[in-house]
């Protein structure tokens, strides 16, 4: 009998990981859906899809690596998404997990990032060199009397840049909401995810502002322009400093762990496991 060992996933394990995934994982999320996150549309040419165990020819373990390259003020910088994370129950406590975990997160040219690490798996990360990228946000409702200032919406793609086009374009069919604002600059790409959360809130997640100013000063305007039920929320990170604006606890906090001058407020909340699984955001 072999010993089990760790190793890149590639093309052909695509159809094998999403069975594994589903059966093990998370049944409620079927093949179909976990494919996603191994051949995802971001991914630069030449990378591995993910990280596995393998042992006599079965696949007992899996980690997603989802790539993409992104342009930020320091210019195009690559990232990856640390996704689904699993370890058939016989194989943990050998030292596997940590080596599946390992072997996902080693390319010195890339920020890693995961929206998603429960508790025990953020101390495991620490020690790898993460940090917290966010562990708070703000909710803003609608207000009463609702006064968007010079806010508005256009439909005129063509008014955004290069970069938010491509974003735009990049996520098409993910069933995102997507706004183009107008009144505080040059016009904004805002991407926002809505999902039902806690009391049966209705959450508009802000995933990306290409204007990150007018998070910063317009936050509650653009709620008062996008919010017809619910709340929308920030992460603390795009919000001016001092605001005064009160904050609650993100269930699960984010990480990250950055390559040179990468910064928190540099990281969104594109390009991820979540969105492709179209799941909720802790």
């Amino acid at each position: 009998m072999s010993e089990p060992f760790v190793r890149p996933a590639g093309p052909g394990d695509i159809d094998l990981v999403a069975t594994f995934l589903h059966r093990f994982m998370n049944e409620r999320i079927e093949p179909a859906r976990w494919r996603r996150i191994l051949d995802d549309p971001w991914r630069p040419e030449g990378l591995e899809h993910g990280w596995l165990v393998e042992h006599d020819g079965r696949i007992v373990g899996f980690m997603a690596t989802i790539y993409s390259d992104r342009r930020t003020r320091l210019g195009t910088r690559r990232f990856c998404d640390l996704g689904a994370w699993y370890l058939e129950r016989s194989y943990r406590g050998s030292g596997l997990g940590q080596e599946l975990l390992g072997a996902g997160m080693q390319r010195a040219d890339t920020t890693y990032v995961t929206l998603t690490a429960r508790r025990a798996t953020g101390r495991r990360i620490r020690a790898l060199g993460f940090s917290i990228l966010d562990d708070q946000r703000a909710l803003f409702p609608p207000r009463r009397l609702r006064s968007h200032g010079a806010l508005r919406l256009t439909d005129d793609v063509a008014s955004l840049d290069e970069d938010a086009r491509r974003r735009l374009a990049d996520h098409e069919g993910l069933g995102l909401v997507s706004a183009i604002v107008e009144g505080a600059g040059r016009p904004a790409l805002v991407l926002l995810q809505r999902k039902r959360k806690g009391a049966d809130v209705l959450h508009h997640d802000l995933l990306h502002a290409s204007d990150a100013g007018l998070l910063a000063h317009h936050a509650q305007d653009l709620a008062d322009l996008l919010v017809e039920e619910g709340v929308l929320a920030i992460d603390s990170r795009f919000l001016s400093a001092g605001s005064g604006v009160p904050l609650e606890a993100i269930p699960l906090p984010r990480w990250f762990r950055p390559v040179g001058e990468i910064k928190a407020r540099d990281v969104d909340l594109l390009y991820n496991e979540t969105l492709l699984l179209d799941l909720k955001l802790p």
